[in-house]
């Protein structure tokens, strides 16, 4: 199969323009607190591409030809680039929702609100569609300060104590616990299938130092210095958390997030796919087959790299809970 691909600047074709200068595209997905990113290298060989203007709307479709093609995203130019003598030019896009407001920095409190309400206070803002997991969207916080602080950041900061992740995707603003992967459409992302036939290479890594058993965390009243502590898990090793939460309920998200991080992360893989997996999204899951029995199961994706040059082809990393 021949790759293809299309691209839209700000809503115009300009695919028959960069078809023979294209030297590669490379989309990469993060979980976290990373951007995802577009990359493309063109030929520039005599000088006459235009520079893109800053913020230009790119909207990518990758495939193969004879078939429709699969749209990945809508990036927004933030860098442009270039080396020589061999003249090549270098366009960098981040995804365009997280343009404008989300990005702004603002200062406020917020009172008596759940993860839901946070959620929805500030998609609204940036005019995208709330999408919150069930399992976190009723959490509630008595205070909260947001503190020159962007709305983004704010809630990828407040996520983070839940182990979830907040990501602009596809005009929503998805917050889901990480393995409990959501589109932009509010769905779940169930498990990739993969066998070891549909796979090119893989390294996977057993790492002992985040195999903790039960987490340890404390609290303290307010106006007292009286201390109390509670546990999350069972079995050793053990890990207690340095920090000294203002609330008990503080204290048990941080123990919950730490175990579920813990659980999760003590095994991590590096795969070459055999081809183009578009269905792969970072925050999702990815099941793997006939590798070894320490290695198949349900793999929580941290990372998906599709990457467009003689090829089209997917990479992706992953983390999993250590062996029993």
């Amino acid at each position: 199969m021949t790759p293809d691909f299309l691209i839209l600047a700000n809503g115009g074709d300009v695919t028959a323009t960069l078809r023979d200068r294209l030297i590669s595209l490379e989309i990469s997905d993060e979980d976290g607190t990373k951007s995802d990113q577009l990359g493309l290298a063109f030929d520039d060989r005599d000088g006459a591409l235009e520079f893109p203007d800053m913020e230009t709307v790119l909207e990518v479709f990758l495939g193969f030809k004879g078939a429709a093609l699969i749209p990945m995203g809508r990036f927004a130019v933030d860098g442009v680039s270039g080396e020589g003598p061999a003249q090549v030019i270098e366009v960098t896009a981040t995804p365009a929702d997280m343009k404008g407001a989300i990005r702004a920095p603002q200062t406020r409190a917020w009172q008596n609100v759940t993860l839901g309400d946070i959620a929805a206070k500030i998609a609204g803002e940036a005019e995208l569609k709330p999408v919150v997991s069930a399992s976190i969207s009723g959490q509630l916080w008595e205070y909260l300060a947001q503190t020159a602080e962007s709305n983004l950041h704010f809630l990828t900061r407040i996520a983070a104590t839940l182990d979830a992740t907040a990501k602009p995707a596809g005009g929503a603003l998805v917050v889901s616990k990480r393995g409990e992967g959501k589109t932009a459409a509010g769905e779940d992302l169930p498990p990739v299938v993969l066998t070891r036939a549909q796979l090119s290479t893989w390294r996977w890594q057993l790492e002992g130092r985040a195999s903790y058993q039960k987490i340890e965390a404390e609290w303290s009243d307010a106006g007292s210095a009286k201390r109390h502590k509670l546990t999350r898990g069972q079995g050793t090793p053990v890990r207690r958390l340095r920090h000294i939460h203002a609330c008990e309920a503080d204290a048990i998200r941080a123990a919950e997030a730490e175990l579920s991080k813990a659980e999760r992360a003590s095994l991590k893989i590096s795969v070459q796919v055999a081809g183009f997996a578009p269905e792969l999204m970072a925050g999702g899951t990815v099941s793997l087959n006939g590798l070894r029995p320490e290695l198949d199961g349900i793999w929580h994706l941290t990372s998906v790299r599709h990457r467009l040059a003689n090829s089209l082809t997917t990479e992706f990393r992953a983390t999993k809970g250590a062996p029993k």
